[in-house]
């Protein structure tokens, strides 16, 4: 039985980045969340004009997207949403590029931030697409390019790749749009929430969780590349064919309590199942996605 770790709902996040340091399995108490209740409405809108562009094709017609280089941080319009939700919205830590972003928040203030501000946040199918996008763009397979229609150069492709996927210092993540739920005995993936009247997030989607889904914990690791190009499932979850490789992957669990997340420092990244939505570390923050689907 995994030992039960005694720790201040503040502390979690960091007490989990060391026992998976030292690959130890744990758990952590359940616990849960205020939502809070806001307007189903957007209240303030941000300046996209750098954002990147994952085309219909590339996704083979499903969507596009336009995806922001970096996570969001402390403007006007982060300001004006905060003080509308009553929600202390700042910049607590810097990305490896030295841009600050907004951090200290949990997964529901999160979303609701990027909702309020007329975006949406990346699922892990659409993170994937992203990631893939930025690899094979830096690596000049393909021609990738910004909202303005201009072709983006492979060395800004392959900061923000490495910014989101390099094991280096500092600490930065984020959190994607997912979450897992036990219904009727199977577990399922939540995602593409959106707003109700009362202001609670709802998953527009929510589909029992894909069966060739890798469920078991690599740490390390399965291959990053790999993950990318071929051993992903249509959720964007690593399958059960990934190879072994770096990338340290926590699958979802079926405690009703997991969210989805990604983060990278210190010498591993991690992509995270079993996060709990109630996390507020300084260095987690959140990337603003518009998605467009047929």
């Amino acid at each position: 039985m995994a030992p039960i770790i005694d720790v201040a709902e503040k502390d979690f996040e960091r007490a989990k980045k060391i026992l998976e340091l030292a690959s130890v399995n744990y758990s952590l108490p359940k616990t849960e969340t205020k939502i809070h209740e806001i307007p189903a409405e957007q209240i303030a809108d941000l300046d996209r004009s750098n954002w990147i562009v994952v085309p219909w094709k590339f996704t083979d017609g499903k969507y596009s997207l336009d995806v922001s280089p970096e996570r969001l941080a402390y403007c006007p319009a982060v300001e004006k949403v905060g003080k509308e939700l009553g929600i202390n919205y700042k910049n607590t830590s810097k990305d490896s590029l030295n841009r600050g972003f907004v951090g200290t928040n949990d997964w529901f203030q999160f979303l609701k931030m990027n909702l309020c501000l007329g975006n949406s946040t990346l699922s892990p199918t659409q993170f994937n697409d992203f990631g893939r996008l930025l690899l094979q763009g830096m690596q000049e397979k393909i021609k990738v390019y910004g909202v303005s229609g201009k072709q983006l150069d492979s060395k800004f492709l392959e900061d923000v790749f490495y910014d989101i996927f390099g094991a280096k210092s500092p600490w930065r993540a984020e959190w994607l749009d997912a979450d897992f739920k036990v219904k009727d005995k199977n577990l399922y993936i939540n995602y593409n929430h959106v707003l109700d009247a009362n202001g609670n997030l709802i998953p527009k989607n929510s589909e029992i969780l894909d069966k060739n889904t890798l469920m078991k914990d690599k740490t390390p690791g399965i291959s990053l590349d790999d993950y990318f190009i071929n051993n992903h499932t249509n959720q964007g979850l690593p399958n059960k064919k990934s190879k072994s490789g770096d990338l340290y992957y926590l699958f979802p669990r079926n405690d009703d309590n997991s969210v989805a997340r990604f983060y990278a420092g210190g010498g591993r990244v991690s992509l995270n199942c079993s996060g709990y939505p109630s996390g507020r570390d300084a260095d987690l923050g959140v990337r603003g996605c518009l998605a467009r689907q047929k």
